[in-house]
């Protein structure tokens, strides 16, 4: 599911492209150099490609923009041949998401979202695969950031940080985070502990956070560090910006062998 920008429906395959550029345009900054958004071939409303190359775009408002959700009676829009979506990566904040999706024989209806803003929402696939993948290295980078934020007002140094995540199942990561402190000549260590878990709308929530800590200092800078958790459990983080509308996930998995990567099969022959 897509927002259009503008009032009124496309009617060409110019009018679809640029609704849809124009929408993203709202919550990513996108590449300056090239176009976002193709649509090629075909005789409107049915199109051979819809590509959307979101690689090197960045959310552009605070928080994670909302999925957009239809109201109210719906309307056949497009039929898509081939869908294909990449943003290799996407950046939110110091995050950096890669992003891809394929499918094929796609049909969209035009809605509308309760503002009355126009959408494009996947009604139907015959089949297709979604990845969403972040590396091990920009997870430690972002926790030995946060750990650092934590402890640096009251004067501890991070020295060392190591991330350990294991598979509970297909839908869920647990981490384990190792953190060395030493403030003065006294050292001690963190323990930061959580879970993440991915539903079918590619919603990634994280709970179970907590910190302990290994002599004193590494103590003083746990409870510091728990203070600083507790607003992000429970939180929920979309890894994609857009819904998959009435379109089911299958065989949703969560490898963490060189990368978190979380993919998934839809459509009526996945």
């Amino acid at each position: 599911m897509f927002p259009l920008a503008g009032k009124n429906f496309p009617d060409s395959g110019e009018t679809l492209a640029s609704a849809i550029q124009g929408a993203l345009a709202q919550v990513l900054t996108l590449p300056k150099k090239n176009s976002a958004v193709s649509v090629q071939g075909g005789k409107f409303p049915k199109v051979k490609t819809l590509s959307i190359d979101l690689s090197g775009a960045s959310v552009s408002t605070a928080e994670p923009p909302p999925k957009p959700t239809a109201t109210g009676k719906r309307e056949r829009g497009i039929e898509v041949d081939r869908l294909e979506v990449v943003g290799q990566p996407i950046k939110y904040e110091q995050n950096k998401l890669d992003l891809s999706l394929n499918a094929s024989g796609v049909r969209f209806d035009y809605g509308r979202d309760k503002k009355g803003q126009p959408l494009l929402v996947l009604a139907d696939a015959k089949d297709g695969h979604v990845e969403a993948k972040i590396s091990k290295a920009d997870i430690e980078a972002l926790a030995r950031a946060a750990a650092e934020l934590a402890a640096k007002e009251h004067g501890i140094k991070i020295e060392g940080l190591e991330l350990t995540l294991t598979s509970q199942g297909d839908r869920s990561i647990a981490a384990d985070v190792r953190v060395k402190a030493k403030k003065m000549m006294v050292s001690g260590v963190i323990h930061i502990k959580g879970k993440l878990d991915v539903d079918d709308e590619l919603n990634a929530t994280v709970s179970d956070l907590s910190a302990t800590g290994e002599g004193m200092i590494g103590t003083m800078a746990a409870g510091i560090v728990q203070s600083k958790l507790k607003p992000y459990n429970g939180k929920v983080f979309p890894l994609m910006t857009f819904s998959l509308g009435d379109v089911a996930l299958k065989d949703l998995k969560i490898d963490v062998k060189n990368n978190v990567k979380v993919s998934a099969d839809f459509g009526s022959n996945a």
